[in-house]
C-alpha cells in the first residue's frame, strides 16, 4: 500500500488520527487568517521623500514601507489636504510616485491607509524656501555694461543692463558697496578694492528684487548702500565692480564700534502624552540679517534639524509613538557680527513717500496685522492728536516719540503674555513690549512704514533680556531705529559709550548691544490644519507659530531659554 493509501486508511480507521489532523488543519487556517490579518494592519512608515523641497508640476516620490500594493481608498496627505486621483502616477507597498498639484502648500506629509495614517514628514514649497536650488550653470562671467542711472537714492529702482546674469535669479545676488567704521569716508585714497571689501546685498525680504533676466535686472537700492560699486553675483562668479554714486542728500547713516558674539539658546520637550504615532514641530528662530548685522553663522544645532533655514527659523521634528517622559533638548549656537547705528538727517529735505507708496514693502510695513493694532479707533483718534498737520514723516516720528516719552511710565515688571498693549493709551503706563507695539502702531497709523523688531538687549555684564524697538522708513534714505523704551529710561546694565541722554540718543540711534531675531510679525502657517498651535508671546522673536503638535498628542511640557552670550569680541 502507497503512503496515500495508508493515510487514508487510518483516516478511516483511526479516530485519534482524525482530530488530529482536524486539529492541524484549523491551526493551519487560524494562522493564515491570523497572517493576512497581521498583514494588513501593519503601519505604513515614510522614510525619505525625495526631493524634499518642490514646486507645482514636479514628480515627487515617497519612499517607505507598508503603503500597500495598490493605492485603491489609500491617500497621500499634504499639509492637511488629501491629494486627488490625477496626481498619483505608481503605487507600490514601498514606493508612490505623484505630481504636485498646482496648490501645493508647505506642511507635514502622511500616507494614510484604511483608519491609519504614517509618520510624517516635512515637505517645503520651493517658491518659499530660502535655501540653495539646482541652477542653470553660468557659461562665462556675468557683465555690466551699463545702469539706468549713475546717481541713485537708497529706494530708488535701478535698473541694470549686461550679460550672463542667468535666466533666473535662483541664488544670484545685487550687491553694492557699504561703509563700515568710515572706512570710505576717512580714506584719502578711494579705489576699487575699498570699494569691494564690503558689500550688502539688495534684500529679498524687503521685496528688492523686481525683475531678472540674463541681459536685465531690475533691484531696489538697499538700505545701507554707499557711493561706491554695484556687482552681479551669480554664486560661482561676479561681474566687475561698476561705479555707482548714492545720494545722501536726505541724511546719511554710519556703522560703527562692531562687536562680536557667540549666542547660544535651547527648547525642549518632555513629557509627552500621545494616542500612537504623533509628531511635536519646533520653530526656532535665527538672527535676523541686516546691513547692521550682516553674516549671521549658525555653527551649531544639535540634533540634526529637519530644516535648517525655513522662513528665518530652524525647524525641529519630535516623533513619538507611544506616551514617554524622556526629554529631547535641542541646541542652537551662532556667531554673529553688530554694529551700531547712527544717523545725521538733513530733515527739511525728507518728503512724502512718492516713489515707494505703490510698492509691496509699504503696503507691508503700513497695514495693521495681529500684533500691531494701527487700524484701532483709538490709535488713529490718538495719532492725528499729536501729529496735526505736521506732514513730514521724520518729525511726525519725532513728535509721536516725545509725546510718548512725556506721557507714559514704563513698568519695571512684563505683564503677562495675554495683555493688549492698548492699554497703554487708556492707563498711561506698559512695558517695554506695550511701547515697542502702541509706537509701531502710531507710526503705521499716520502712514509711515515701520516695523516692531524683537530680540535680546545684552548689558554690560553680558546678561541678556528680551527686548523690542522701532525702526521706521525714511525715503530717499532707508529705516531708521528708535528705542522708545531705552529712551523713557528703561534700566539695564549699559555699556555708557555715548555722551548723549537715553532720550536724544535712542530716536535716530541704536547701540551695538541689540541683537535682531526678527522685523515685524513673522505670520507663519501650521504644517497642518489640525494641529495645535503652541504661542510664545512677549518673547524675543515676534511669529504666530513656536510649536505645532499633531492632534493625537493630548499634553506635553516645553521650555525656551532666552538666549545667553557666551562670548563677546
Amino acid at each position: 500500500m502507497d503512503s496515500s493509501g495508508k493515510t487514508s486508511y487510518l483516516f478511516r480507521k483511526s479516530p485519534l488520527f482524525r482530530i488530529l489532523t482536524c486539529g492541524i488543519f484549523v491551526i493551519v487556517v487560524l494562522l493564515i487568517i491570523y497572517f493576512i490579518s497581521f498583514k494588513s494592519k501593519l503601519v505604513p512608515e515614510i522614510d525619505s521623500i525625495v526631493p524634499p523641497v518642490g514646486s507645482p508640476g514636479d514628480v515627487v516620490v515617497i519612499n517607505g514601507k507598508n503603503f500597500g500594493n495598490s493605492r485603491d481608498t489609500n491617500y497621500v496627505e499634504i499639509a492637511g489636504t488629501r491629494l486627488t486621483a490625477s496626481s498619483y502616477i505608481s503605487w507600490t507597498d514601498t514606493s508612490i510616485k505623484l505630481v504636485l498639484p498646482a496648490n501645493v502648500k508647505d506642511g507635514l506629509v502622511y500616507v494614510g491607509i484604511k483608519d491609519m495614517r504614517s509618520n510624517p514628514l516635512l515637505f517645503a514649497n520651493e517658491v518659499d524656501i530660502p535655501i540653495p536650488v539646482p541652477s542653470v550653470q553660468q557659461v562665462s562671467r556675468p557683465v555690466i555694461t551699463s545702469l539706468s542711472s549713475e546717481k541713485v537714492n537708497v529706494g530708488d529702482m535701478l535698473t541694470i543692463f549686461g550679460n550672463n546674469f542667468g535666466d533666473a535669479r535662483n541664488q544670484s545676488r545685487v550687491l553694492f558697496t557699504i561703509d563700515y567704521n568710515r572706512k570710505i569716508r576717512d580714506s584719502n585714497v578711494k579705489n576699487i578694492s575699498y570699494f569691494t571689501e564690503n558689500m550688502i546685498g539688495a534684500n529679498e525680504d524687503e521685496f528688492d528684487y523686481v525683475m531678472w533676466s540674463n541681459t536685465e535686472i531690475t533691484v531696489i537700492v538697499p538700505d545701507g548702500a554707499f557711493s561706491g560699486v554695484v556687482i552681479v553675483d551669480t554664486g560661482k562668479q561676479r561681474s566687475v565692480p561698476k561705479e555707482i554714486i548714492i545720494n545722501s542728500n536726505a541724511g546719511e547713516k554710519f556703522f560703527a564700534n562692531k562687536k562680536i558674539y557667540l549666542l547660544t539658546y535651547s527648547a525642549d520637550v518632555a513629557d509627552v502624552y500621545c494616542d500612537g504615532l504623533s509628531t511635536i514641530t519646533l520653530r526656532a528662530p535665527i538672527p535676523f540679517e541686516t546691513p547692521a548685522q550682516p553674516q549671521v553663522e549658525t555653527t551649531d544645532v544639535t540634533p540634526v534639524p529637519s530644516l535648517m533655514k525655513y522662513q528665518h527659523d530652524v525647524i525641529h521634528q519630535i516623533t513619538k509613538t507611544r506616551p514617554s517622559t524622556i526629554k529631547n533638548v535641542m541646541n542652537y549656537t551662532f556667531v554673529l557680527p553688530v554694529y551700531e547705528i547712527n544717523t545725521k538727517m538733513n530733515v527739511e529735505r525728507i518728503g512724502a513717500y512718492t516713489k515707494m507708496s505703490s510698492r509691496p514693502l509699504f503696503n507691508y510695513a503700513t497695514q495693521p496685522d495681529s500684533l500691531i493694532p494701527s487700524g484701532d479707533e483709538t490709535v488713529t483718534a490718538l495719532e492725528k492728536q499729536i501729529t496735526g498737520r505736521e506732514k513730514n514723516p521724520y518729525k511726525k516720528a519725532k513728535l509721536i516719540y516725545d509725546y510718548m516719552l512725556n506721557n507714559y511710565n514704563l513698568l519695571k515688571k512684563m505683564r503677562t503674555g495675554g495683555a493688549d498693549s492698548r492699554d497703554l493709551i487708556s492707563k498711561k503706563r506698559g512695558d517695554v513690549f506695550d511701547f515697542a507695539v502702541i509706537y509701531t502702531a502710531l507710526l503705521r497709523a499716520s502712514g509711515i512704514p515701520c516695523f516692531m523688531d524683537a530680540g535680546i538687549l545684552i548689558g554690560q555684564d553680558l546678561s541678556t533680556q528680551a527686548h523690542w524697538w522701532s525702526e521706521f522708513y525714511v525715503e530717499n534714505f532707508g529705516w531708521i531705529p528708535v528705542d522708545v523704551a531705552l529712551g523713557s529710561g528703561l534700566e539695564y546694565k549699559d555699556w555708557g559709550d555715548f555722551e548723549q541722554s537715553p532720550a536724544e540718543y535712542y530716536f535716530g540711534n541704536l547701540d551695538s548691544h541689540h541683537v535682531l531675531f526678527s522685523r515685524g510679525l513673522n505670520d507663519l502657517k501650521p504644517f497642518s490644519v489640525d494641529n495645535k498651535i503652541v504661542k510664545q508671546p512677549r518673547s524675543f522673536a515676534l511669529q504666530t507659530i513656536w510649536e505645532e503638535a499633531t492632534s493625537n498628542v493630548n499634553k506635553y511640557s516645553s521650555y525656551w531659554s532666552t538666549p545667553v552670550v557666551r562670548g563677546v569680541y
